[in-house]
Protein backbone atom coordinates (compact mmCIF):
# COMPACT_ATOMS: atom_id res chain seq x y z
CA UNK A 1 0.00 0.00 0.00
CA UNK A 2 1.58 3.35 -1.29
CA UNK A 3 1.75 5.71 1.85
CA UNK A 4 3.50 9.59 1.90
CA UNK A 5 6.28 10.58 3.07
CA UNK A 6 4.70 12.40 6.00
CA UNK A 7 2.96 9.58 7.58
CA UNK A 8 3.99 8.22 10.94
CA UNK A 9 7.61 6.03 10.23
CA UNK A 10 6.17 3.26 11.93
CA UNK A 11 4.09 2.44 8.89
CA UNK A 12 7.12 2.60 6.37
CA UNK A 13 8.53 0.07 9.06
CA UNK A 14 5.86 -2.19 8.89
CA UNK A 15 5.41 -2.09 5.85
CA UNK A 16 9.19 -3.55 5.03
CA UNK A 17 8.50 -6.29 7.92
CA UNK A 18 5.45 -7.65 5.28
CA UNK A 19 6.76 -7.25 2.39
CA UNK A 20 10.35 -9.13 3.17
CA UNK A 21 11.04 -12.45 2.76
CA UNK A 22 13.95 -14.87 2.25
CA UNK A 23 14.40 -14.06 -1.44
CA UNK A 24 13.68 -10.71 -1.53
CA UNK A 25 16.82 -9.91 0.39
CA UNK A 26 20.05 -9.27 -1.54
CA UNK A 27 22.96 -12.25 -1.22
CA UNK A 28 24.97 -10.15 1.23
CA UNK A 29 22.28 -9.48 3.43
CA UNK A 30 21.53 -13.39 3.55
CA UNK A 31 24.88 -13.86 4.29
CA UNK A 32 25.09 -11.47 7.29
CA UNK A 33 22.31 -13.04 8.47
CA UNK A 34 23.42 -16.64 8.93
CA UNK A 35 27.02 -14.45 10.48
CA UNK A 36 24.93 -13.17 12.70
CA UNK A 37 23.09 -16.23 13.90
CA UNK A 38 26.56 -18.31 14.28
CA UNK A 39 28.07 -15.43 16.18
CA UNK A 40 25.15 -15.16 18.55
CA UNK A 41 25.03 -18.34 19.15
CA UNK A 42 28.57 -19.14 19.95
CA UNK A 43 28.09 -15.33 22.52
CA UNK A 44 25.11 -16.85 24.30
CA UNK A 45 26.67 -20.41 25.03
CA UNK A 46 30.04 -18.85 26.20
CA UNK A 47 28.50 -16.56 28.50
CA UNK A 48 25.66 -18.82 29.90
CA UNK A 49 27.68 -19.97 32.64
CA UNK A 50 29.09 -16.19 33.83
CA UNK A 51 28.20 -15.20 36.92
CA UNK A 52 25.81 -12.09 35.45
CA UNK A 53 24.09 -15.19 33.62
CA UNK A 54 23.88 -17.31 37.14
CA UNK A 55 22.59 -14.61 39.05
CA UNK A 56 19.92 -13.40 36.40
CA UNK A 57 18.67 -16.81 36.42
CA UNK A 58 18.20 -16.97 39.85
CA UNK A 59 16.18 -13.67 39.90
CA UNK A 60 13.67 -15.03 36.95
CA UNK A 61 13.39 -18.32 38.83
CA UNK A 62 12.19 -16.43 42.32
CA UNK A 63 9.56 -15.39 40.29
CA UNK A 64 8.37 -18.56 38.87
CA UNK A 65 9.73 -20.66 35.74
CA UNK A 66 8.25 -21.65 32.23
CA UNK A 67 9.08 -24.19 29.79
CA UNK A 68 11.10 -22.36 27.53
CA UNK A 69 14.90 -23.73 27.64
CA UNK A 70 17.99 -21.27 27.35
CA UNK A 71 21.44 -22.22 25.19
CA UNK A 72 23.97 -23.45 27.55
CA UNK A 73 21.73 -23.80 30.52
CA UNK A 74 19.19 -26.68 31.97
CA UNK A 75 16.53 -24.12 33.34
CA UNK A 76 12.96 -23.73 31.58
CA UNK A 77 11.76 -19.94 32.16
CA UNK A 78 9.16 -18.36 30.41
CA UNK A 79 9.18 -17.18 26.70
CA UNK A 80 9.84 -13.00 27.74
CA UNK A 81 12.00 -14.45 30.28
CA UNK A 82 13.77 -16.87 28.30
CA UNK A 83 14.22 -14.17 25.67
CA UNK A 84 15.82 -11.89 28.11
CA UNK A 85 18.27 -14.48 29.56
CA UNK A 86 19.19 -14.95 26.33
CA UNK A 87 20.30 -11.87 25.21
CA UNK A 88 22.16 -11.20 28.53
CA UNK A 89 24.31 -14.61 28.13
CA UNK A 90 25.07 -12.82 24.51
CA UNK A 91 26.30 -9.81 25.80
CA UNK A 92 28.11 -11.43 29.22
CA UNK A 93 31.65 -11.86 27.67
CA UNK A 94 31.37 -8.54 25.83
CA UNK A 95 31.92 -10.19 22.75
CA UNK A 96 28.43 -9.58 20.79
CA UNK A 97 28.20 -7.73 17.68
CA UNK A 98 28.40 -4.39 17.42
CA UNK A 99 27.11 -1.91 14.70
CA UNK A 100 30.02 0.47 15.46
CA UNK A 101 28.94 3.91 13.98
CA UNK A 102 26.24 3.64 16.78
CA UNK A 103 27.30 1.54 19.09
CA UNK A 104 25.20 -0.69 19.17
CA UNK A 105 24.62 -4.73 19.61
CA UNK A 106 22.02 -5.33 17.27
CA UNK A 107 21.51 -8.99 17.44
CA UNK A 108 21.44 -10.09 20.58
CA UNK A 109 17.84 -8.89 21.46
CA UNK A 110 16.43 -9.75 17.93
CA UNK A 111 17.77 -13.31 18.16
CA UNK A 112 17.29 -14.21 21.21
CA UNK A 113 13.54 -12.93 21.24
CA UNK A 114 13.40 -14.78 18.03
CA UNK A 115 14.60 -18.07 19.71
CA UNK A 116 12.09 -17.87 22.61
CA UNK A 117 9.33 -17.30 20.45
CA UNK A 118 9.88 -19.57 17.96
CA UNK A 119 10.65 -22.64 20.26
CA UNK A 120 7.32 -21.79 21.78
CA UNK A 121 5.39 -22.04 18.04
CA UNK A 122 7.18 -25.19 17.62
CA UNK A 123 5.29 -26.27 20.91
CA UNK A 124 2.24 -25.65 19.74
CA UNK A 125 2.65 -27.04 16.21
CA UNK A 126 3.72 -24.02 14.08
CA UNK A 127 7.34 -25.10 13.74
CA UNK A 128 9.47 -22.07 12.26
CA UNK A 129 12.38 -22.89 9.66
CA UNK A 130 15.71 -21.74 9.43
CA UNK A 131 15.06 -19.48 6.57
CA UNK A 132 12.27 -17.97 7.83
CA UNK A 133 13.96 -16.79 11.19
CA UNK A 134 16.76 -15.59 8.98
CA UNK A 135 14.71 -13.70 7.53
CA UNK A 136 12.94 -11.79 10.67
CA UNK A 137 16.38 -11.54 12.27
CA UNK A 138 17.70 -9.53 9.21
CA UNK A 139 14.36 -7.12 9.41
CA UNK A 140 14.96 -6.96 12.98
CA UNK A 141 18.29 -5.85 12.48
CA UNK A 142 17.92 -3.63 10.13
CA UNK A 143 15.83 -1.90 11.75
CA UNK A 144 17.06 -1.47 15.34
CA UNK A 145 20.34 -0.50 13.30
CA UNK A 146 18.62 2.23 11.26
CA UNK A 147 16.71 3.78 14.45
CA UNK A 148 20.36 3.76 15.88
CA UNK A 149 21.33 5.59 13.38
CA UNK A 150 18.07 8.11 13.68
CA UNK A 151 19.03 8.53 17.60
CA UNK A 152 23.09 8.93 16.55
CA UNK A 153 22.01 11.74 14.22
CA UNK A 154 19.43 13.87 16.29
CA UNK A 155 22.65 13.94 18.76
CA UNK A 156 21.26 11.87 21.74
CA UNK A 157 23.48 12.30 25.33
CA UNK A 158 26.16 9.22 24.49
CA UNK A 159 25.14 8.27 28.54
CA UNK A 160 22.12 6.17 26.36
CA UNK A 161 22.94 2.75 26.12
CA UNK A 162 21.75 2.61 22.82
CA UNK A 163 21.10 -1.39 22.29
CA UNK A 164 18.32 -0.38 25.13
CA UNK A 165 16.87 2.26 22.57
CA UNK A 166 16.48 0.79 19.58
CA UNK A 167 16.80 -3.16 20.55
CA UNK A 168 13.41 -3.77 21.86
CA UNK A 169 12.27 -1.98 18.36
CA UNK A 170 14.06 -4.69 16.53
CA UNK A 171 13.12 -7.60 18.10
CA UNK A 172 9.11 -6.68 18.23
CA UNK A 173 9.49 -6.68 14.51
CA UNK A 174 11.15 -9.74 13.86
CA UNK A 175 9.00 -11.78 16.31
CA UNK A 176 5.89 -9.37 14.77
CA UNK A 177 7.01 -11.26 11.67
CA UNK A 178 7.08 -14.83 12.59
CA UNK A 179 3.69 -14.06 14.40
CA UNK A 180 2.47 -12.93 10.91
CA UNK A 181 1.02 -9.46 12.40
CA UNK A 182 -1.01 -7.71 10.19
CA UNK A 183 0.15 -4.07 9.22
CA UNK A 184 -1.70 -2.67 11.83
CA UNK A 185 -0.92 -4.82 15.10
CA UNK A 186 2.85 -4.04 13.58
CA UNK A 187 2.14 -0.52 13.88
CA UNK A 188 1.35 -0.71 17.53
CA UNK A 189 4.11 -3.96 18.32
CA UNK A 190 6.62 -1.09 17.24
CA UNK A 191 5.28 1.63 19.49
CA UNK A 192 5.06 -0.42 21.93
CA UNK A 193 8.34 -1.36 22.31
CA UNK A 194 9.73 2.17 21.54
CA UNK A 195 8.10 3.18 24.69
CA UNK A 196 9.60 0.81 27.00
CA UNK A 197 13.14 2.04 25.35
CA UNK A 198 15.59 2.37 28.11
CA UNK A 199 19.03 1.57 29.41
CA UNK A 200 22.45 4.20 30.31
CA UNK A 201 25.92 3.39 30.54
CA UNK A 202 26.05 4.05 34.24
CA UNK A 203 25.59 0.44 34.43
CA UNK A 204 29.16 -0.63 32.54
CA UNK A 205 31.64 -2.02 34.93
CA UNK A 206 28.58 -4.24 36.47
CA UNK A 207 26.15 -7.22 35.78
CA UNK A 208 23.53 -4.31 35.01
CA UNK A 209 25.53 -3.68 31.41
CA UNK A 210 23.72 -7.33 30.33
CA UNK A 211 20.77 -6.28 31.90
CA UNK A 212 19.79 -3.45 29.35
CA UNK A 213 19.86 -5.57 25.84
CA UNK A 214 17.89 -8.54 28.35
CA UNK A 215 15.26 -6.00 28.51
CA UNK A 216 14.92 -5.09 24.67
CA UNK A 217 14.38 -8.85 24.14
CA UNK A 218 11.69 -8.97 26.53
CA UNK A 219 10.05 -6.02 26.08
CA UNK A 220 10.35 -6.90 22.37
CA UNK A 221 8.67 -9.64 22.98
CA UNK A 222 5.99 -8.71 25.28
CA UNK A 223 5.40 -5.59 22.67
CA UNK A 224 4.73 -8.36 19.42
CA UNK A 225 2.61 -10.65 21.95
CA UNK A 226 0.57 -7.42 23.40
CA UNK A 227 -0.05 -6.08 19.45
CA UNK A 228 -1.16 -9.77 18.39
CA UNK A 229 -3.80 -9.21 20.74
CA UNK A 230 -5.01 -5.82 19.50
CA UNK A 231 -3.47 -3.56 22.63
CA UNK A 232 -2.92 -0.35 20.46
CA UNK A 233 -0.14 2.11 20.58
CA UNK A 234 -0.14 5.49 19.13
CA UNK A 235 1.25 5.74 15.37
CA UNK A 236 3.61 8.33 16.67
CA UNK A 237 5.58 6.67 19.03
CA UNK A 238 9.28 6.95 17.56
CA UNK A 239 8.82 9.97 15.74
CA UNK A 240 5.96 12.34 16.81
CA UNK A 241 5.76 14.54 19.53
CA UNK A 242 7.18 13.12 22.65
CA UNK A 243 8.29 10.17 20.37
CA UNK A 244 10.97 8.38 21.11
CA UNK A 245 13.24 10.81 18.63
CA UNK A 246 11.80 14.02 20.43
CA UNK A 247 11.99 12.79 23.86
CA UNK A 248 16.01 11.84 22.99
CA UNK A 249 17.17 14.30 20.41
CA UNK A 250 14.72 17.27 20.88
CA UNK A 251 14.15 16.71 16.88
CA UNK A 252 11.80 14.12 14.51
CA UNK A 253 13.95 13.53 11.59
CA UNK A 254 13.32 9.65 11.01
CA UNK A 255 14.84 9.93 7.60
CA UNK A 256 17.41 7.57 8.97
CA UNK A 257 14.85 4.94 9.32
CA UNK A 258 12.62 5.23 6.12
CA UNK A 259 14.75 6.39 3.06
CA UNK A 260 16.29 3.25 1.29
CA UNK A 261 14.44 0.93 3.78
CA UNK A 262 14.12 -2.54 1.80
CA UNK A 263 17.21 -1.35 -0.94
CA UNK A 264 19.84 -0.15 1.13
CA UNK A 265 20.65 -2.18 4.15
CA UNK A 266 22.23 -0.81 7.25
CA UNK A 267 22.92 -4.31 8.84
CA UNK A 268 25.82 -4.54 6.25
CA UNK A 269 27.52 -2.43 8.42
CA UNK A 270 27.49 -4.41 11.61
CA UNK A 271 30.49 -6.42 12.88
CA UNK A 272 31.88 -8.75 14.79
CA UNK A 273 34.21 -8.95 17.88
CA UNK A 274 37.58 -11.08 17.58
CA UNK A 275 38.38 -9.47 21.00
CA UNK A 276 36.20 -9.74 23.93
CA UNK A 277 36.33 -6.41 25.28
CA UNK A 278 34.69 -2.97 24.47
CA UNK A 279 35.19 -2.39 20.92
CA UNK A 280 36.48 0.94 20.96
CA UNK A 281 39.37 -0.62 23.08
CA UNK A 282 40.21 -2.82 19.94
CA UNK A 283 42.20 -0.60 17.27
CA UNK A 284 44.66 -0.29 20.37
CA UNK A 285 44.54 -4.27 21.01
CA UNK A 286 45.68 -4.61 17.29
CA UNK A 287 48.66 -2.36 17.99
CA UNK A 288 49.66 -3.93 20.96
CA UNK A 289 49.37 -7.45 19.28
CA UNK A 290 51.50 -6.24 16.78
CA UNK A 291 54.19 -4.59 18.74
CA UNK A 292 54.61 -7.68 20.55
CA UNK A 293 54.48 -10.05 17.59
CA UNK A 294 55.84 -7.80 15.16
CA UNK A 295 58.60 -6.01 16.49
CA UNK A 296 59.05 -8.36 19.13
CA UNK A 297 58.36 -5.82 22.44
CA UNK A 298 58.83 -7.41 25.50
CA UNK A 299 56.91 -6.33 28.69
CA UNK A 300 59.73 -6.39 30.92
CA UNK A 301 61.32 -3.67 28.75
CA UNK A 302 58.56 -1.13 28.97
CA UNK A 303 59.02 1.97 30.12
CA UNK A 304 55.94 3.56 29.88
CA UNK A 305 53.08 3.44 27.11
CA UNK A 306 51.51 6.62 25.19
CA UNK A 307 48.04 5.86 23.64
CA UNK A 308 46.65 8.03 20.89
CA UNK A 309 42.84 7.05 20.78
CA UNK A 310 39.60 8.10 19.26
CA UNK A 311 37.58 9.89 21.67
CA UNK A 312 34.88 7.08 22.42
CA UNK A 313 37.47 5.07 23.37
CA UNK A 314 38.09 7.34 26.58
CA UNK A 315 34.24 8.51 26.67
CA UNK A 316 33.39 4.81 27.33
CA UNK A 317 36.34 2.47 28.58
CA UNK A 318 38.41 5.08 31.08
CA UNK A 319 38.64 2.64 33.56
CA UNK A 320 42.58 2.81 34.77
CA UNK A 321 42.64 0.20 37.40
CA UNK A 322 39.75 -1.84 37.15
CA UNK A 323 39.17 -4.01 40.30
CA UNK A 324 36.72 -6.00 38.43
CA UNK A 325 36.06 -8.35 35.55
CA UNK A 326 33.30 -6.38 34.81
CA UNK A 327 35.43 -2.88 35.18
CA UNK A 328 38.19 -4.90 33.01
CA UNK A 329 35.82 -5.24 29.78
CA UNK A 330 35.75 -1.90 29.51
CA UNK A 331 39.12 -0.50 30.33
CA UNK A 332 41.60 0.68 28.00
CA UNK A 333 44.31 0.03 30.01
CA UNK A 334 43.83 -2.90 31.13
CA UNK A 335 43.73 -4.70 27.62
CA UNK A 336 46.29 -2.82 26.33
CA UNK A 337 48.67 -4.21 29.48
CA UNK A 338 47.02 -7.15 29.47
CA UNK A 339 47.87 -7.86 25.43
CA UNK A 340 51.70 -6.40 26.13
CA UNK A 341 52.30 -9.12 28.82
CA UNK A 342 50.27 -11.93 27.54
CA UNK A 343 50.55 -11.39 23.96
CA UNK A 344 46.76 -12.28 23.36
CA UNK A 345 43.55 -10.67 24.04
CA UNK A 346 41.09 -13.63 24.52
CA UNK A 347 38.52 -14.40 27.24
CA UNK A 348 41.54 -15.65 29.88
CA UNK A 349 43.02 -12.15 29.10
CA UNK A 350 39.49 -10.87 30.67
CA UNK A 351 39.46 -12.82 34.23
CA UNK A 352 40.41 -12.18 37.30
CA UNK A 353 43.80 -14.30 37.49
CA UNK A 354 45.27 -12.00 34.94
CA UNK A 355 43.53 -8.44 35.71
CA UNK A 356 45.23 -8.72 39.06
CA UNK A 357 48.51 -10.34 37.16
CA UNK A 358 51.61 -8.30 38.95
CA UNK A 359 52.70 -7.20 35.53
CA UNK A 360 49.70 -6.01 34.27
CA UNK A 361 48.76 -4.17 36.84
CA UNK A 362 52.73 -2.29 36.77
CA UNK A 363 51.59 -1.43 32.91
CA UNK A 364 48.13 -0.34 33.58
CA UNK A 365 49.79 2.31 35.90
CA UNK A 366 51.99 3.28 33.19
CA UNK A 367 49.84 3.70 30.59
CA UNK A 368 48.69 7.15 29.48
CA UNK A 369 45.98 7.86 26.75
CA UNK A 370 45.30 11.05 25.15
CA UNK A 371 42.08 11.26 22.97
CA UNK A 372 43.14 11.99 19.19
CA UNK A 373 40.44 13.58 17.12
CA UNK A 374 42.09 13.01 13.60
CA UNK A 375 41.78 9.29 14.67
CA UNK A 376 38.92 7.40 12.73
CA UNK A 377 36.96 5.11 15.49
CA UNK A 378 39.09 1.97 13.51
CA UNK A 379 42.04 3.37 14.48
CA UNK A 380 44.87 3.96 17.67
CA UNK A 381 48.47 4.17 18.10
CA UNK A 382 50.31 2.77 21.12
CA UNK A 383 54.07 4.03 21.57
CA UNK A 384 56.05 1.96 23.75
CA UNK A 385 59.07 3.88 25.57
CA UNK A 386 61.86 1.22 26.33
CA UNK A 387 63.85 1.51 29.67
CA UNK A 388 67.02 1.55 26.68
CA UNK A 389 66.26 4.17 25.38
CA UNK A 390 64.39 3.06 22.10
CA UNK A 391 60.89 4.06 21.03
CA UNK A 392 58.93 1.36 19.20
CA UNK A 393 55.30 2.43 17.63
CA UNK A 394 52.51 1.32 16.02
CA UNK A 395 49.26 2.60 14.06
CA UNK A 396 46.31 0.39 13.55
CA UNK A 397 44.14 2.01 10.39
CA UNK A 398 42.26 -0.40 9.97
CA UNK A 399 41.28 -2.42 12.97
CA UNK A 400 40.36 -6.09 12.75
CA UNK A 401 36.53 -7.11 12.81
CA UNK A 402 35.68 -3.63 11.68
CA UNK A 403 33.24 -3.65 8.77
CA UNK A 404 36.20 -3.03 6.05
CA UNK A 405 38.06 -5.39 7.89
CA UNK A 406 35.76 -7.98 9.11
CA UNK A 407 36.22 -11.40 10.45
CA UNK A 408 36.50 -14.02 8.11
CA UNK A 409 34.24 -17.04 8.16
CA UNK A 410 37.00 -19.25 9.31
CA UNK A 411 37.68 -16.84 12.23
CA UNK A 412 33.90 -16.77 13.33
CA UNK A 413 34.13 -20.84 13.19
CA UNK A 414 37.03 -20.52 15.14
CA UNK A 415 35.59 -17.96 17.81
CA UNK A 416 32.47 -20.46 17.68
CA UNK A 417 34.65 -23.03 19.17
CA UNK A 418 36.40 -21.60 21.31
CA UNK A 419 33.25 -20.33 23.47
CA UNK A 420 31.18 -23.25 22.77
CA UNK A 421 33.34 -26.27 23.09
CA UNK A 422 33.76 -25.15 27.14
CA UNK A 423 30.73 -25.28 27.91
CA UNK A 424 29.36 -28.37 26.05
CA UNK A 425 32.47 -30.03 24.54
CA UNK A 426 33.83 -30.56 21.74
CA UNK A 427 31.43 -32.81 19.91
CA UNK A 428 28.71 -31.29 20.38
CA UNK A 429 30.26 -28.13 19.57
CA UNK A 430 31.31 -29.16 16.13
CA UNK A 431 27.55 -30.99 15.57
CA UNK A 432 25.78 -27.15 16.85
CA UNK A 433 28.33 -25.37 14.88
CA UNK A 434 27.39 -27.79 11.31
CA UNK A 435 23.87 -26.74 12.33
CA UNK A 436 24.20 -23.32 12.67
CA UNK A 437 26.19 -23.04 9.46
CA UNK A 438 23.26 -25.23 7.83
CA UNK A 439 20.17 -23.33 9.08
CA UNK A 440 18.40 -22.60 5.67
CA UNK A 441 18.02 -27.09 6.11
CA UNK A 442 16.65 -26.45 9.40
CA UNK A 443 12.66 -27.43 9.73
CA UNK A 444 12.10 -26.43 13.08
CA UNK A 445 14.54 -24.10 15.06
CA UNK A 446 13.82 -25.78 18.54
CA UNK A 447 16.71 -28.08 17.02
CA UNK A 448 19.09 -25.31 17.76
CA UNK A 449 17.67 -24.92 21.36
CA UNK A 450 17.62 -29.39 21.79
CA UNK A 451 21.49 -29.27 21.13
CA UNK A 452 22.52 -26.59 22.81
CA UNK A 453 20.79 -25.69 26.21
CA UNK A 454 21.83 -28.32 29.04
Amino acid sequence: MPISSNQAVVYFMADFVMQTHWQSLPDSVRREAARSWLNWVACTVGGSRMPSVEAAVRGMLLMGSGNVPVLGRHERLSLPDAALIGSLSASAHTFDDTHLSTITHPTGPVASALMACAYQLGEVGQPVSGEVLLTALAIGIELECRVSCAIAQGGANQGWYMTGLSGGIGAAAAVGYLLKLNREQLVYALGLAAMQASGTRATHGSMAITFVPGIAARDGVVAAYMAAADFSCSPIAIDGRNGLLQVLTSGKDASQIRDGLGTRFEMLNNTYKPYPCGIVIHPAIDACLHLVHQQHVRFQDIERIALHVHPDALNLCWRKLPETVLDAQVSLYHWVAACLVFGQAGVRQGELDALMHAEVRQLQERAHAQPDTTLGSNQAVVIVHLRDGKILQYKTEDVTGSATNPMSDAQLREKFLSLVAPVLGAKRAQVLLDKCLHMQSVNGVAEILQLGAQ
